[in-house]
């Protein structure tokens, strides 16, 4: 975080699709009772910690099963149907169908502490592990959306800005909140938050920059500016995707780095790394999509090589976005060796 020249490599390890731990399992030969996953077996420096922050978590849960399906209340104002045969979920309603209904809707608070009973063990582990641990808060997009739907939610930045303030308004007052609750529970202040906010595709962000600096810049600004006062010192942002559009917004926000830095979709470290220099902290870069997945050893070690020279700078640390399902297990592990060994 302070770019200095270090010389151990610092590693991001990511979230890993269903399916893939269970062959990566069987290819390092652990047998099916051991509780073997890739976030312990391989040095992973950091962690996000954080509390349950579901809007309406205290209605979240089973609420009937409907044939094979089972329907639930999922705590962020949808009821959704579900099948264990399947990842995905339908939202089947909304309790915010139209802007007229935010003003009849209460968030439970968040000094819940019903919250927060898994953040002993989570920091538990992050104190055995000796990782960096980074509270973690969802972004004001990406939980708005939740609540209004994805594709009404767009509509309304386009044509609804009163409503888009008063939405954004009180998503970002109760995320703030809730960053300041796991700041407090976790002892983060030093290393600090990261929020995640999935916003964009391949080719961009899913709206305009203009569209950014108008509802979330000042909101952003705001709750890092509290976030700061109260002690926090580092802020990190995380969007999968080409966010390269947004960089000098979030910049402006206050964010200091950025993750995972997706290298199909964004510029290469090396590219970031010149243009932006001590302005950003780099976490991710290292290709989950093409390369790991034709796993090629001299391909997997080309890709790394200028990638570790330039985390050796300070500034930079390396890890992928989330490893699909279908990824090699030996090239994850040829590549977490490669890194380890460097």
């Amino acid at each position: 975080m302070h770019h200095e020249p270090t010389g151990t490599i610092a590693v991001w390890s990511p979230g890993f699709e269903e399916g893939f731990v269970g062959r990566w399992r069987r290819y390092m030969g652990f047998g099916d009772d051991e509780k073997a996953h890739p976030l312990t077996h391989y040095r992973n420096d950091t962690e996000e910690v954080m509390g349950d922050e579901r809007f309406f978590f205290r209605q979240a849960g089973l609420l009937h099963h409907e044939g094979e399906y089972e329907i639930h209340n999922d705590g962020w104002g949808c009821t959704v149907r579900t099948s264990s045969k399947t990842y995905f979920s339908q939202v089947i309603d909304r309790m915010l169908k139209e802007p007229a209904d935010l003003d009849r809707l209460d968030f439970d608070p968040p000094t819940l502490e019903s919250r927060y009973h898994d953040l002993g063990r989570q920091m538990e582990q992050v104190n055995r592990l000796g990782q960096c641990a980074f509270a973690k808060i969802g972004g004001i997009f990406i939980r708005s959306q939740f609540f209004r739907g994805e594709e009404n939610l767009l509509i309304d930045m386009a044509s609804d800005e009163s409503f888009c303030d008063a939405l954004f308004d009180r998503v970002a007052a109760y995320l703030q909140e809730m960053a300041l609750q796991n700041l407090r529970r976790t002892n983060t202040w030093e290393t600090g938050m990261i929020v995640n906010d999935d916003m964009a595709g391949l080719i961009g962000p899913v709206f305009s920059p203009r569209m950014f600096e108008r509802y979330l810049l000042p909101r952003y600004h705001r709750i890092i500016q509290t976030c700061r006062q109260a002690g926090c010192r580092h802020f990190i942002f995380h969007s999968d995707g080409n966010v390269q559009p947004l960089l000098e917004l979030l910049i402006e926000c206050g964010f200091e780095g950025i993750n995972p830095i997706e290298p199909r979709c964004n510029p290469s470290l090396m590219e970031l790394k010149r243009k932006y220099g001590r302005k950003l902290v780099l976490l991710g870069g290292v290709c989950n999509t093409q390369i790991l997945q034709r796993n090629n050893r001299r391909e997997i070690q080309d890709h790394l090589r200028p990638l570790i020279e330039l985390a050796r700078e300070g500034g930079v640390v390396l890890g992928t976005a989330s490893i699909p399902a279908e990824t090699p297990p030996e090239a994850y592990d040829f590549m977490m060796r490669c890194i380890e060994d460097a």
